[in-house]
This record gives C-alpha cells, sequence and structure tokens, in this order.
C-alpha cells in the first residue's frame, strides 16, 4: 500500500512540478516567448486540446519533448516475443524473461526526427512547424516523443496532467513576470537525471507581481 501511495504521489505531483520549472526557466532564459505567451493568456480559455490557448499547448509540448519527466521508460518483455530493432534487425530473447528500456530524453532530441532539436522552439508545434500535429502520446506509426509511455500501457492521467500543467503555467505567468536573479542573465539548464529528469541547480529567478491584473 506504502508503494502504491508513493508511485500515485510521485506521478501525479513530482512529473508535473518538474515539467512547470522546466518551463519557467526557459521562459525567464527567452523573455520574448515569456511575452509572447502571457499575451495569449490574459484572454483565453484553457483546454485539454490546446485549441483555445496554442502557443501555451506548444510552450507545454517543447518542455516535454526537451525533458520528459521519466528520462527511462521500462517495458516487461515475456521470452517468447522477438524484439525488432530499427532497420529489420531481429534480437533473440534472453532466457527467462526480461525488460528493455526505453531513453525518452533521447528520443525527444533526435535529431533524424527533429530540427535544431537541442533548442527550445515551442514554435514548432504550431502550423507549418516539424513537430505540428504531434502530441502528448505518440502515433501509431512513428514516435517522435514519449514523455506519457507509448501503447497500452501509456500513462492513464496524460489528459488531467496536461491540462494541470497548462493551467498552473497561465496562472504564473498571467500574475507574475519571471526574470532572471539580479546580477545575472542566464539560466543554468543543466540536466540531473534522477528518479525524475530535474534541473541541477533549482530554478532562481526574480518574481514580479504584475502591476495590472488581468
Amino acid at each position: 500500500m506504502v508503494q502504491l501511495i508513493s508511485e500515485f504521489l510521485g506521478a501525479g505531483t513530482g512529473t508535473a512540478v518538474a515539467t512547470l520549472e522546466w518551463a519557467l526557466a526557459h521562459l525567464v532564459d527567452k523573455p520574448k516567448m515569456q511575452e509572447k505567451l502571457r499575451g495569449e493568456v490574459d484572454d483565453g480559455e484553457v483546454s485539454c486540446a490546446g485549441a483555445g490557448m496554442p502557443y501555451l499547448h506548444a510552450v507545454v509540448l517543447e518542455t516535454l519533448r526537451m525533458h520528459p519527466p521519466l528520462p527511462v521508460i521500462l517495458r516487461h518483455i515475456h521470452a517468447d516475443v522477438v524484439v525488432v530493432l530499427v532497420g529489420g534487425m531481429a534480437v533473440p530473447p534472453p532466457a527467462g524473461d526480461f525488460y528493455v528500456n526505453f531513453s525518452s530524453g533521447d528520443i525527444g532530441r533526435d535529431s533524424k526526427i527533429w530540427k535544431h532539436p537541442n533548442e527550445f522552439l515551442p514554435e514548432r508545434f504550431l502550423a507549418g512547424g516539424d513537430g505540428e500535429g504531434i502530441g502528448p502520446l505518440p502515433g501509431p506509426k512513428q514516435i517522435r516523443m514519449m514523455p506519457f509511455g507509448a501503447g497500452h500501457r501509456f500513462c492513464p492521467g496524460v489528459g488531467m496532467a496536461m491540462v494541470n500543467m497548462k493551467c498552473f503555467l497561465a496562472a504564473l505567468v498571467r500574475e507574475f513576470e519571471w526574470a532572471p536573479p539580479t546580477g545575472s542573465g542566464t539560466v543554468d539548464l543543466t540536466e540531473l537525471d534522477s528518479f525524475f529528469k530535474v534541473m541541477k541547480k533549482p530554478l532562481s529567478a526574480r518574481v514580479m507581481r504584475r502591476t495590472k491584473s488581468i
């Protein structure tokens, strides 16, 4: 029971907190993107699909692409399954059941399927971008990012997680201005792969309540 409760709390809070911290870090690092997002959220309604706020939706997707909360996804494979790798090469399974690790972080930064994969570019998920039509769950024919897993065992909380993250991020940008600390013009975006993909140095920023509340 303790293990189950721990999994629910971690999946429901730790992943969202890590994603929001990364999103804010990039918005602090790129103030023009922050202003663009603020202009959208000042007057709009957050939806699960992102129809009402496409740029907000794109910012969250780009954050998940670059910094999936779970850097490695494990899948249990039965001994009677043959693993087929890219290129059609079949790998005979070892004796007994085994596990396959998927590096979700590497998938999201694959230069063969993403343009400028190491740059934070939410516009890629808008019309005409190389990520147009890509959502938080991979399609049936190609996996270009998998922050919530894939297949029959994808995260069942994906819908709620997307709404929660977009609502929180919209509120934080609408009510406050976010800037680098005094005397520092850059943000350290170094990653630390622990159980969750987090910032090596927690985000430090100047947070100022907006004088005009919308």
